[in-house]
């Protein structure tokens, strides 16, 4: 299962606190992603767990899970 190549750039978090948003880039320079745990990205990843300093996302058949870990860039 090839790396998924996305990169892990910040979190965003609401004012009430109530929804952490993670936001990946392609590492292409194009607009970033944000997506909350359940979101579906880019069709075909799902983000499973938004912590302080990493992600885990895996591929929508569930195979190929993978951490990463916050890159600032």
């Amino acid at each position: 299962v090839p790396p998924i190549a996305l990169k892990f750039i910040g979190i965003v978090q609401t004012a009430a606190k109530a929804q952490r948003l993670a936001v990946l880039s392609d590492g292409r320079g194009g607009i970033p992603v944000y997506g909350k745990e359940g979101d579906i990205i880019e069709g075909r990843y799902r983000i499973l767990r938004i912590g302080n300093e990493s992600i885990e996302m895996a591929y929508l058949d569930g195979r190929g899970r993978q951490t990463i870990r916050l890159s600032g860039g």
